[in-house]
Protein backbone atom coordinates (compact mmCIF):
# COMPACT_ATOMS: atom_id res chain seq x y z
CA UNK A 1 0.00 0.00 0.00
CA UNK A 2 2.72 2.52 0.94
CA UNK A 3 5.35 1.58 -1.65
CA UNK A 4 3.18 0.41 -4.60
CA UNK A 5 -0.38 1.72 -4.15
CA UNK A 6 -1.25 1.08 -7.81
CA UNK A 7 -0.52 -2.65 -7.34
CA UNK A 8 -2.51 -2.61 -4.09
CA UNK A 9 -5.47 -1.06 -5.92
CA UNK A 10 -5.35 -3.78 -8.61
CA UNK A 11 -5.39 -6.51 -5.96
CA UNK A 12 -8.29 -4.85 -4.13
CA UNK A 13 -10.25 -4.40 -7.36
CA UNK A 14 -9.82 -8.10 -8.17
CA UNK A 15 -11.12 -8.89 -4.70
CA UNK A 16 -14.10 -6.59 -5.21
CA UNK A 17 -16.01 -9.12 -7.33
CA UNK A 18 -16.62 -11.09 -4.12
CA UNK A 19 -17.75 -8.06 -2.09
CA UNK A 20 -21.34 -9.35 -1.82
CA UNK A 21 -20.01 -12.31 0.18
CA UNK A 22 -18.15 -10.17 2.72
CA UNK A 23 -19.29 -9.81 6.29
CA UNK A 24 -20.03 -6.21 7.25
CA UNK A 25 -16.80 -5.54 9.17
CA UNK A 26 -14.64 -7.05 6.44
CA UNK A 27 -16.52 -5.09 3.79
CA UNK A 28 -15.88 -1.86 5.69
CA UNK A 29 -12.19 -2.71 5.99
CA UNK A 30 -12.09 -3.47 2.27
CA UNK A 31 -13.65 -0.09 1.40
CA UNK A 32 -11.29 1.72 3.78
CA UNK A 33 -8.16 0.23 2.22
CA UNK A 34 -9.49 0.68 -1.30
CA UNK A 35 -10.08 4.39 -0.66
CA UNK A 36 -6.59 4.62 0.80
CA UNK A 37 -5.15 3.08 -2.37
CA UNK A 38 -7.17 5.49 -4.55
CA UNK A 39 -5.86 8.39 -2.49
CA UNK A 40 -2.25 7.25 -2.90
CA UNK A 41 -2.65 6.82 -6.68
CA UNK A 42 -3.61 10.52 -6.88
CA UNK A 43 -7.26 9.87 -7.75
CA UNK A 44 -9.15 12.95 -6.64
CA UNK A 45 -12.17 12.48 -4.41
CA UNK A 46 -15.37 14.04 -5.69
CA UNK A 47 -17.62 13.08 -2.76
CA UNK A 48 -17.31 12.63 0.99
CA UNK A 49 -20.29 10.25 1.37
CA UNK A 50 -18.40 6.97 1.66
CA UNK A 51 -15.74 8.58 3.85
CA UNK A 52 -18.46 9.76 6.24
CA UNK A 53 -19.85 6.20 6.44
CA UNK A 54 -16.38 4.80 7.15
CA UNK A 55 -15.70 7.40 9.85
CA UNK A 56 -19.03 6.69 11.53
CA UNK A 57 -18.42 2.92 11.47
CA UNK A 58 -14.78 2.79 12.55
CA UNK A 59 -15.29 5.33 15.33
CA UNK A 60 -17.46 2.66 16.97
CA UNK A 61 -15.96 -0.61 15.75
CA UNK A 62 -12.44 0.08 14.51
CA UNK A 63 -8.93 -0.10 15.85
CA UNK A 64 -6.88 3.04 16.52
CA UNK A 65 -5.18 2.78 13.12
CA UNK A 66 -8.51 2.34 11.32
CA UNK A 67 -10.06 5.36 13.07
CA UNK A 68 -7.09 7.59 12.25
CA UNK A 69 -7.06 6.42 8.61
CA UNK A 70 -10.83 6.97 8.19
CA UNK A 71 -10.63 10.57 9.46
CA UNK A 72 -7.52 11.20 7.36
CA UNK A 73 -9.26 10.03 4.16
CA UNK A 74 -12.27 12.24 4.99
CA UNK A 75 -9.85 15.16 5.26
CA UNK A 76 -8.34 14.25 1.88
CA UNK A 77 -11.85 14.20 0.37
CA UNK A 78 -12.57 17.69 1.72
CA UNK A 79 -9.17 18.89 0.47
CA UNK A 80 -9.89 17.66 -3.06
CA UNK A 81 -13.35 19.24 -2.90
CA UNK A 82 -11.84 22.60 -1.89
CA UNK A 83 -13.39 22.74 1.60
CA UNK A 84 -10.34 23.78 3.61
CA UNK A 85 -12.05 24.29 7.02
CA UNK A 86 -13.68 20.84 6.93
CA UNK A 87 -10.40 19.30 5.77
CA UNK A 88 -8.49 20.81 8.72
CA UNK A 89 -11.27 19.71 11.10
CA UNK A 90 -11.05 16.11 9.81
CA UNK A 91 -7.25 16.07 10.08
CA UNK A 92 -7.53 17.30 13.67
CA UNK A 93 -10.08 14.56 14.38
CA UNK A 94 -7.57 12.03 13.02
CA UNK A 95 -4.94 13.40 15.40
CA UNK A 96 -7.39 13.19 18.32
CA UNK A 97 -8.18 9.54 17.45
CA UNK A 98 -4.48 8.60 17.54
CA UNK A 99 -2.91 6.63 20.38
CA UNK A 100 0.85 6.43 19.86
CA UNK A 101 1.26 4.03 22.80
CA UNK A 102 -0.39 1.20 20.83
CA UNK A 103 2.21 -1.39 19.84
CA UNK A 104 1.32 -1.52 16.12
CA UNK A 105 0.44 2.15 15.71
CA UNK A 106 0.88 3.37 12.10
CA UNK A 107 3.15 6.42 12.37
CA UNK A 108 3.19 6.75 8.57
CA UNK A 109 -0.51 7.68 8.59
CA UNK A 110 0.22 10.38 11.18
CA UNK A 111 3.00 11.68 8.93
CA UNK A 112 0.50 11.93 6.07
CA UNK A 113 -2.07 13.68 8.28
CA UNK A 114 0.32 16.44 9.34
CA UNK A 115 1.86 16.79 5.87
CA UNK A 116 -1.54 17.20 4.19
CA UNK A 117 -2.68 19.58 6.91
CA UNK A 118 0.48 21.65 6.33
CA UNK A 119 -0.34 21.84 2.61
CA UNK A 120 -3.83 23.18 3.38
CA UNK A 121 -2.39 25.74 5.79
CA UNK A 122 0.12 26.79 3.13
CA UNK A 123 -2.56 27.43 0.52
CA UNK A 124 -4.56 29.36 3.12
CA UNK A 125 -1.42 31.38 4.03
CA UNK A 126 -1.67 30.23 7.65
CA UNK A 127 2.10 30.08 7.81
CA UNK A 128 2.66 29.61 11.56
CA UNK A 129 0.21 26.70 11.51
CA UNK A 130 2.01 25.27 8.49
CA UNK A 131 5.39 25.41 10.24
CA UNK A 132 4.04 23.57 13.31
CA UNK A 133 2.45 20.91 11.09
CA UNK A 134 5.70 20.45 9.14
CA UNK A 135 7.59 19.93 12.40
CA UNK A 136 5.09 17.25 13.45
CA UNK A 137 5.26 15.63 10.02
CA UNK A 138 9.08 15.52 10.28
CA UNK A 139 8.87 13.95 13.75
CA UNK A 140 6.46 11.21 12.65
CA UNK A 141 8.48 10.57 9.49
CA UNK A 142 11.41 9.51 11.67
CA UNK A 143 9.07 7.48 13.94
CA UNK A 144 7.80 5.73 10.80
CA UNK A 145 11.40 5.06 9.68
CA UNK A 146 10.96 7.34 6.64
CA UNK A 147 13.88 9.77 7.12
CA UNK A 148 13.73 11.13 3.54
CA UNK A 149 10.14 12.22 4.04
CA UNK A 150 11.23 13.90 7.26
CA UNK A 151 13.91 15.86 5.40
CA UNK A 152 11.36 16.65 2.67
CA UNK A 153 8.90 18.20 5.15
CA UNK A 154 11.72 20.04 6.86
CA UNK A 155 12.76 21.57 3.52
CA UNK A 156 9.16 22.53 2.66
CA UNK A 157 8.87 24.54 5.88
CA UNK A 158 11.53 26.92 4.51
CA UNK A 159 8.94 28.32 2.10
CA UNK A 160 6.74 29.39 5.03
CA UNK A 161 9.69 31.12 6.70
CA UNK A 162 10.43 33.01 3.47
CA UNK A 163 6.83 34.22 3.23
CA UNK A 164 7.14 35.34 6.86
CA UNK A 165 10.27 37.31 5.80
CA UNK A 166 12.50 35.12 7.99
CA UNK A 167 15.12 34.43 5.35
CA UNK A 168 17.89 33.58 7.83
CA UNK A 169 15.80 30.77 9.34
CA UNK A 170 14.84 29.56 5.87
CA UNK A 171 18.51 29.43 4.80
CA UNK A 172 19.52 27.42 7.88
CA UNK A 173 16.71 24.92 7.29
CA UNK A 174 17.49 24.57 3.57
CA UNK A 175 21.21 24.04 4.12
CA UNK A 176 20.46 21.39 6.75
CA UNK A 177 17.99 19.60 4.45
CA UNK A 178 20.34 19.75 1.42
CA UNK A 179 23.20 18.39 3.53
CA UNK A 180 21.04 15.50 4.76
CA UNK A 181 19.90 14.67 1.22
CA UNK A 182 23.52 14.62 0.03
CA UNK A 183 24.56 12.49 2.99
CA UNK A 184 21.82 9.97 2.19
CA UNK A 185 22.96 9.87 -1.48
CA UNK A 186 19.88 11.65 -2.88
CA UNK A 187 21.70 14.25 -4.98
CA UNK A 188 18.68 15.11 -7.12
CA UNK A 189 16.56 16.12 -4.13
CA UNK A 190 19.48 18.20 -2.83
CA UNK A 191 19.65 20.01 -6.21
CA UNK A 192 15.87 20.51 -6.21
CA UNK A 193 15.91 22.41 -2.93
CA UNK A 194 19.03 24.34 -3.85
CA UNK A 195 16.73 26.35 -6.17
CA UNK A 196 15.08 27.97 -3.14
CA UNK A 197 18.55 28.96 -1.91
CA UNK A 198 19.11 30.58 -5.31
CA UNK A 199 16.10 32.81 -4.64
CA UNK A 200 17.56 33.86 -1.29
CA UNK A 201 21.02 34.53 -2.81
CA UNK A 202 19.79 36.59 -5.79
CA UNK A 203 17.97 39.16 -3.67
CA UNK A 204 21.03 40.78 -1.96
CA UNK A 205 23.70 41.73 -4.57
CA UNK A 206 26.58 40.60 -2.34
CA UNK A 207 25.54 36.90 -2.62
CA UNK A 208 25.23 36.64 -6.38
CA UNK A 209 28.44 34.56 -6.61
CA UNK A 210 26.91 31.91 -4.33
CA UNK A 211 23.77 31.93 -6.45
CA UNK A 212 25.84 31.45 -9.66
CA UNK A 213 27.69 28.48 -8.12
CA UNK A 214 24.39 26.81 -7.22
CA UNK A 215 23.00 27.46 -10.73
CA UNK A 216 26.04 25.98 -12.44
CA UNK A 217 25.85 22.87 -10.24
CA UNK A 218 22.10 22.56 -10.88
CA UNK A 219 22.45 22.82 -14.67
CA UNK A 220 25.34 20.37 -14.81
CA UNK A 221 23.98 17.67 -12.45
CA UNK A 222 20.17 17.91 -12.44
CA UNK A 223 18.24 15.22 -14.28
CA UNK A 224 15.29 17.57 -14.83
CA UNK A 225 16.68 18.94 -18.10
CA UNK A 226 15.72 17.21 -21.34
CA UNK A 227 17.98 16.54 -24.35
CA UNK A 228 17.58 20.20 -25.44
CA UNK A 229 18.57 21.35 -21.96
CA UNK A 230 15.05 22.59 -21.26
CA UNK A 231 13.12 22.25 -18.02
CA UNK A 232 9.54 20.90 -17.80
CA UNK A 233 6.84 23.59 -17.30
CA UNK A 234 6.49 22.72 -13.61
CA UNK A 235 10.13 23.75 -13.06
CA UNK A 236 10.05 27.10 -14.91
CA UNK A 237 10.33 28.96 -11.61
CA UNK A 238 14.07 28.37 -11.96
CA UNK A 239 14.16 30.87 -14.83
CA UNK A 240 12.92 33.59 -12.47
CA UNK A 241 15.93 33.00 -10.18
CA UNK A 242 18.27 33.06 -13.17
CA UNK A 243 16.65 36.27 -14.43
CA UNK A 244 17.20 37.79 -10.98
CA UNK A 245 20.86 36.84 -11.14
CA UNK A 246 21.38 38.51 -14.53
CA UNK A 247 19.44 41.57 -13.38
CA UNK A 248 21.74 41.70 -10.33
CA UNK A 249 24.86 41.84 -12.56
CA UNK A 250 23.10 44.39 -14.87
CA UNK A 251 22.88 42.01 -17.85
CA UNK A 252 19.33 43.16 -18.54
CA UNK A 253 18.99 41.44 -21.94
CA UNK A 254 19.71 38.04 -20.42
CA UNK A 255 17.43 38.87 -17.47
CA UNK A 256 14.57 39.73 -19.87
CA UNK A 257 15.19 36.51 -21.81
CA UNK A 258 14.88 34.29 -18.75
CA UNK A 259 11.90 36.20 -17.34
CA UNK A 260 10.04 35.63 -20.61
CA UNK A 261 11.08 31.98 -20.56
CA UNK A 262 8.95 31.46 -17.43
CA UNK A 263 5.82 31.46 -19.59
CA UNK A 264 4.37 28.24 -20.95
CA UNK A 265 1.00 27.41 -22.58
CA UNK A 266 -1.99 26.80 -20.25
CA UNK A 267 -0.13 28.63 -17.52
CA UNK A 268 -2.54 29.90 -14.77
CA UNK A 269 -2.85 33.65 -14.79
CA UNK A 270 -1.86 34.00 -11.18
CA UNK A 271 1.32 31.96 -11.86
CA UNK A 272 2.48 34.66 -14.30
CA UNK A 273 3.11 37.00 -11.37
CA UNK A 274 6.93 36.33 -11.19
CA UNK A 275 7.30 36.86 -14.96
CA UNK A 276 5.53 40.25 -14.93
CA UNK A 277 7.33 41.29 -11.77
CA UNK A 278 10.73 40.50 -13.33
CA UNK A 279 9.95 42.21 -16.66
CA UNK A 280 8.64 45.29 -14.82
CA UNK A 281 11.91 45.52 -12.88
CA UNK A 282 13.95 45.21 -16.11
CA UNK A 283 12.04 47.96 -17.97
CA UNK A 284 12.15 50.14 -14.88
CA UNK A 285 15.96 49.94 -14.98
CA UNK A 286 15.90 50.80 -18.71
CA UNK A 287 13.52 53.72 -18.08
CA UNK A 288 11.16 52.54 -20.84
CA UNK A 289 7.95 54.27 -19.81
CA UNK A 290 5.56 52.54 -22.24
CA UNK A 291 6.81 49.09 -21.22
CA UNK A 292 6.72 50.07 -17.54
CA UNK A 293 3.08 51.07 -17.90
CA UNK A 294 2.23 47.86 -19.75
CA UNK A 295 3.87 45.45 -17.33
CA UNK A 296 2.82 47.39 -14.26
CA UNK A 297 -0.78 46.92 -15.39
CA UNK A 298 -0.22 43.20 -16.08
CA UNK A 299 1.57 42.71 -12.77
CA UNK A 300 -1.24 44.46 -10.93
CA UNK A 301 -3.80 42.27 -12.65
CA UNK A 302 -1.90 39.17 -11.51
CA UNK A 303 -1.45 40.50 -8.04
CA UNK A 304 -4.25 42.99 -7.43
CA UNK A 305 -3.91 44.85 -4.13
CA UNK A 306 -7.64 44.71 -3.38
CA UNK A 307 -7.59 40.92 -3.84
CA UNK A 308 -4.54 40.70 -1.61
CA UNK A 309 -6.31 42.78 1.04
CA UNK A 310 -9.39 40.59 0.73
CA UNK A 311 -7.24 37.46 0.99
CA UNK A 312 -5.45 38.90 4.02
CA UNK A 313 -8.75 39.52 5.80
CA UNK A 314 -9.96 36.07 4.82
CA UNK A 315 -6.71 34.52 6.08
CA UNK A 316 -7.08 36.29 9.43
CA UNK A 317 -10.69 35.16 9.70
CA UNK A 318 -9.76 31.62 8.68
CA UNK A 319 -6.96 31.48 11.26
CA UNK A 320 -9.32 32.68 13.98
CA UNK A 321 -11.88 30.06 12.91
CA UNK A 322 -9.30 27.26 13.02
CA UNK A 323 -8.00 28.36 16.40
CA UNK A 324 -11.50 28.72 17.84
CA UNK A 325 -12.54 25.35 16.43
CA UNK A 326 -9.42 23.70 17.79
CA UNK A 327 -9.87 25.23 21.24
CA UNK A 328 -13.56 24.34 21.22
CA UNK A 329 -12.78 20.72 20.39
CA UNK A 330 -10.03 20.65 22.99
CA UNK A 331 -12.42 22.03 25.62
CA UNK A 332 -15.03 19.45 24.62
CA UNK A 333 -12.46 16.64 24.81
CA UNK A 334 -11.34 17.83 28.25
CA UNK A 335 -14.95 18.04 29.39
CA UNK A 336 -15.65 14.52 28.15
CA UNK A 337 -12.41 13.31 29.72
CA UNK A 338 -13.31 14.92 33.06
CA UNK A 339 -16.79 13.41 32.87
CA UNK A 340 -15.32 9.98 32.13
CA UNK A 341 -12.89 10.31 35.04
CA UNK A 342 -15.70 11.42 37.36
CA UNK A 343 -17.93 8.62 36.11
CA UNK A 344 -15.04 6.20 36.54
CA UNK A 345 -14.53 7.31 40.15
CA UNK A 346 -18.25 6.84 40.84
CA UNK A 347 -18.18 3.35 39.30
CA UNK A 348 -15.02 2.51 41.25
CA UNK A 349 -16.64 3.77 44.47
CA UNK A 350 -19.77 1.70 43.80
CA UNK A 351 -17.63 -1.36 43.00
CA UNK A 352 -15.58 -0.76 46.16
CA UNK A 353 -18.71 -0.48 48.32
CA UNK A 354 -20.26 -3.56 46.70
CA UNK A 355 -16.99 -5.45 47.11
CA UNK A 356 -16.80 -4.43 50.76
CA UNK A 357 -20.42 -5.40 51.41
CA UNK A 358 -19.95 -8.68 49.53
CA UNK A 359 -16.73 -9.42 51.41
CA UNK A 360 -18.41 -8.56 54.71
CA UNK A 361 -21.39 -10.81 53.96
CA UNK A 362 -19.10 -13.64 52.87
CA UNK A 363 -16.99 -13.17 55.99
CA UNK A 364 -20.10 -13.06 58.13
CA UNK A 365 -21.47 -16.21 56.45
CA UNK A 366 -18.25 -18.18 56.89
CA UNK A 367 -17.80 -16.83 60.41
CA UNK A 368 -21.32 -18.05 61.28
CA UNK A 369 -20.53 -21.38 59.63
CA UNK A 370 -17.28 -21.55 61.59
CA UNK A 371 -19.04 -20.68 64.84
CA UNK A 372 -21.72 -23.27 64.10
CA UNK A 373 -19.00 -25.83 63.44
CA UNK A 374 -17.27 -24.94 66.71
CA UNK A 375 -20.57 -25.19 68.58
CA UNK A 376 -21.21 -28.56 66.98
CA UNK A 377 -17.76 -29.81 68.01
CA UNK A 378 -18.18 -28.41 71.51
CA UNK A 379 -21.61 -30.01 71.89
CA UNK A 380 -20.35 -33.30 70.45
CA UNK A 381 -17.38 -33.30 72.80
CA UNK A 382 -19.51 -32.37 75.81
CA UNK A 383 -22.10 -35.06 75.01
CA UNK A 384 -19.40 -37.70 74.49
CA UNK A 385 -17.74 -36.74 77.78
CA UNK A 386 -21.08 -36.67 79.57
CA UNK A 387 -22.10 -40.10 78.22
CA UNK A 388 -18.68 -41.50 79.12
CA UNK A 389 -19.00 -40.23 82.70
CA UNK A 390 -22.60 -41.52 82.88
CA UNK A 391 -21.44 -44.98 81.80
CA UNK A 392 -18.70 -44.93 84.44
CA UNK A 393 -21.30 -44.01 87.05
CA UNK A 394 -23.57 -46.85 86.00
CA UNK A 395 -20.59 -49.26 86.00
CA UNK A 396 -19.88 -48.22 89.58
CA UNK A 397 -23.47 -49.00 90.48
CA UNK A 398 -23.20 -52.43 88.81
CA UNK A 399 -20.01 -53.13 90.73
CA UNK A 400 -21.91 -52.39 93.94
CA UNK A 401 -24.40 -55.17 93.30
CA UNK A 402 -21.73 -57.82 92.87
CA UNK A 403 -21.50 -58.15 89.09
CA UNK A 404 -25.20 -58.76 88.47
CA UNK A 405 -26.37 -58.11 84.92
CA UNK A 406 -23.00 -58.92 83.31
CA UNK A 407 -24.34 -58.27 79.78
CA UNK A 408 -25.27 -54.66 80.67
CA UNK A 409 -21.82 -54.18 82.19
CA UNK A 410 -20.16 -55.46 78.99
CA UNK A 411 -22.38 -53.19 76.86
CA UNK A 412 -21.34 -50.15 78.88
CA UNK A 413 -17.66 -51.04 78.65
CA UNK A 414 -17.86 -51.47 74.86
CA UNK A 415 -19.77 -48.22 74.52
CA UNK A 416 -17.13 -46.42 76.58
CA UNK A 417 -14.36 -47.71 74.30
CA UNK A 418 -16.13 -46.10 71.34
CA UNK A 419 -16.77 -42.92 73.31
CA UNK A 420 -13.11 -42.74 74.40
CA UNK A 421 -11.98 -42.94 70.77
CA UNK A 422 -14.48 -40.23 69.83
CA UNK A 423 -13.30 -38.03 72.72
CA UNK A 424 -9.64 -38.44 71.70
CA UNK A 425 -10.52 -37.62 68.09
CA UNK A 426 -12.37 -34.45 69.14
CA UNK A 427 -9.51 -33.43 71.44
CA UNK A 428 -7.25 -33.23 68.38
CA UNK A 429 -9.58 -30.67 66.71
CA UNK A 430 -8.14 -27.16 66.90
CA UNK A 431 -11.10 -25.44 68.67
CA UNK A 432 -11.32 -28.18 71.32
CA UNK A 433 -7.55 -28.51 71.77
CA UNK A 434 -7.28 -24.73 72.24
CA UNK A 435 -9.81 -24.73 75.09
CA UNK A 436 -8.33 -27.89 76.61
CA UNK A 437 -5.00 -26.09 76.76
CA UNK A 438 -6.62 -23.42 78.95
CA UNK A 439 -7.91 -26.11 81.34
CA UNK A 440 -4.50 -27.81 81.38
CA UNK A 441 -2.75 -24.52 82.15
CA UNK A 442 -5.20 -23.77 84.96
CA UNK A 443 -4.65 -27.24 86.43
CA UNK A 444 -0.91 -26.50 86.78
CA UNK A 445 -1.48 -23.39 88.91
CA UNK A 446 -0.08 -23.65 92.45
CA UNK A 447 -3.36 -22.74 94.13
CA UNK A 448 -5.25 -25.46 92.19
CA UNK A 449 -2.75 -28.07 93.33
CA UNK A 450 -3.12 -26.68 96.85
CA UNK A 451 -6.90 -27.32 96.77
CA UNK A 452 -6.41 -30.88 95.43
CA UNK A 453 -4.16 -31.48 98.41
CA UNK A 454 -6.84 -30.07 100.82
CA UNK A 455 -9.48 -32.33 99.17
CA UNK A 456 -7.36 -35.45 99.74
CA UNK A 457 -6.37 -34.61 103.33
CA UNK A 458 -9.38 -33.93 105.60
CA UNK A 459 -7.20 -32.37 108.28
CA UNK A 460 -6.18 -29.49 106.01
CA UNK A 461 -8.49 -26.45 105.80
CA UNK A 462 -8.79 -23.78 103.09
CA UNK A 463 -8.39 -20.22 104.33
CA UNK A 464 -10.17 -17.12 102.96
CA UNK A 465 -6.86 -16.08 101.36
CA UNK A 466 -6.76 -19.46 99.58
CA UNK A 467 -10.31 -19.00 98.27
CA UNK A 468 -9.56 -15.43 97.10
CA UNK A 469 -6.41 -16.53 95.23
CA UNK A 470 -8.32 -19.43 93.63
CA UNK A 471 -11.14 -17.07 92.52
CA UNK A 472 -8.65 -14.59 91.00
CA UNK A 473 -6.82 -17.37 89.14
CA UNK A 474 -10.10 -18.82 87.87
CA UNK A 475 -11.34 -15.38 86.76
CA UNK A 476 -8.23 -14.90 84.59
CA UNK A 477 -8.86 -18.19 82.76
CA UNK A 478 -12.66 -17.95 82.49
CA UNK A 479 -13.58 -14.25 82.83
CA UNK A 480 -17.05 -14.57 81.22
CA UNK A 481 -18.06 -17.54 83.35
CA UNK A 482 -16.79 -15.85 86.52
CA UNK A 483 -18.75 -12.68 85.69
CA UNK A 484 -21.96 -14.68 85.16
CA UNK A 485 -21.38 -16.58 88.42
CA UNK A 486 -21.11 -13.30 90.31
CA UNK A 487 -24.40 -12.16 88.74
CA UNK A 488 -26.45 -15.37 89.28
CA UNK A 489 -25.06 -16.81 92.52
CA UNK A 490 -26.32 -15.41 95.80
CA UNK A 491 -23.69 -16.96 98.07
CA UNK A 492 -19.90 -17.36 97.92
CA UNK A 493 -20.38 -21.11 98.45
CA UNK A 494 -22.35 -21.35 95.17
CA UNK A 495 -19.47 -19.71 93.28
CA UNK A 496 -16.96 -21.99 94.99
CA UNK A 497 -18.93 -25.13 94.04
CA UNK A 498 -18.90 -24.04 90.37
CA UNK A 499 -15.17 -23.29 90.45
CA UNK A 500 -14.41 -26.68 92.00
CA UNK A 501 -16.67 -28.39 89.47
CA UNK A 502 -14.78 -26.75 86.60
CA UNK A 503 -11.46 -27.79 88.20
CA UNK A 504 -12.60 -31.44 88.13
CA UNK A 505 -13.41 -31.93 91.83
CA UNK A 506 -16.04 -34.61 92.47
CA UNK A 507 -18.96 -34.26 94.89
CA UNK A 508 -17.09 -36.00 97.75
CA UNK A 509 -13.97 -33.86 97.18
CA UNK A 510 -16.07 -30.69 97.12
CA UNK A 511 -17.82 -31.78 100.33
CA UNK A 512 -14.45 -32.27 102.04
CA UNK A 513 -13.10 -28.88 100.92
CA UNK A 514 -16.31 -26.96 101.75
CA UNK A 515 -16.91 -28.97 104.98
CA UNK A 516 -20.45 -29.91 104.03
CA UNK A 517 -22.42 -32.95 102.82
CA UNK A 518 -22.48 -34.53 99.39
CA UNK A 519 -26.22 -33.91 99.13
CA UNK A 520 -25.70 -30.20 99.82
CA UNK A 521 -23.16 -30.07 96.97
CA UNK A 522 -25.66 -31.78 94.65
CA UNK A 523 -28.35 -29.26 95.57
CA UNK A 524 -26.04 -26.31 94.93
CA UNK A 525 -25.10 -27.78 91.54
CA UNK A 526 -28.81 -28.12 90.66
CA UNK A 527 -29.50 -24.49 91.56
CA UNK A 528 -26.41 -23.41 89.57
CA UNK A 529 -27.56 -25.36 86.50
CA UNK A 530 -31.00 -23.86 86.80
CA UNK A 531 -29.69 -20.30 87.23
CA UNK A 532 -27.18 -20.46 84.36
CA UNK A 533 -28.87 -22.83 81.90
CA UNK A 534 -32.48 -23.17 83.07
CA UNK A 535 -32.02 -26.89 83.73
CA UNK A 536 -32.95 -28.10 87.28
CA UNK A 537 -30.48 -31.00 87.31
CA UNK A 538 -27.03 -31.34 88.79
CA UNK A 539 -25.87 -34.03 86.38
CA UNK A 540 -25.92 -31.87 83.20
CA UNK A 541 -24.07 -28.90 84.72
CA UNK A 542 -20.64 -29.97 83.44
CA UNK A 543 -21.92 -30.58 79.92
CA UNK A 544 -23.65 -27.21 79.81
CA UNK A 545 -20.53 -25.46 81.11
CA UNK A 546 -18.40 -27.07 78.37
CA UNK A 547 -20.81 -26.04 75.59
CA UNK A 548 -21.50 -22.52 76.82
CA UNK A 549 -18.18 -21.53 78.43
CA UNK A 550 -15.63 -23.82 76.74
CA UNK A 551 -14.91 -25.74 79.96
CA UNK A 552 -13.70 -29.28 79.16
CA UNK A 553 -12.19 -32.37 80.70
CA UNK A 554 -14.37 -32.32 83.82
CA UNK A 555 -15.54 -35.20 85.97
CA UNK A 556 -19.26 -35.36 86.67
CA UNK A 557 -19.29 -37.97 89.45
CA UNK A 558 -16.97 -39.23 92.13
Amino acid sequence: MDEHPDSALLILDSLGQHEAEFRRHFRMQYQLHRMNAENKTSDKFTSDSLCQVLVSYFDRHGTVNERVLAHYLLGRAYTDMGDAPQAISSYQDAISAADTTVADFNFFTMLCVYAQMADVFHYQLLLSNEIESRKKATYYAYRANRPKLGIYNQALSAGAYILLNKNDSAEIILKSAIGQFQKSGDTQQALRYSKTLMYLYTEPPQRLAEAKALMDQFESESELFDEHHELPPSQHQYYYYKGNYYKGINNLDSAEFFYRKIYHPRMPYIAQDPMYRGLLSVFTKRHQADSIAKYARLYCMANDSSIALKDRDMVAQMAATYNYSRLQKEAHRNEVKAYKIQFGFIIMAIIAVLSFVTAFLIWKYFRRRYQQEIMRLKTDYANASFEYEENLYELQLLEAVQHENESERKRLLDENVVLQERIEELQRKEPISKYLAVSATLAEERIVKRFHEIASRPLLKATEEDWKELADTFARSYPVLFRDLCQHCNTPQCIRVCILTVLGFGNNEQANVLETTKQRISNIRSSLNNALFNEPSSRTLSRNLSVRYNVYGLKVHD
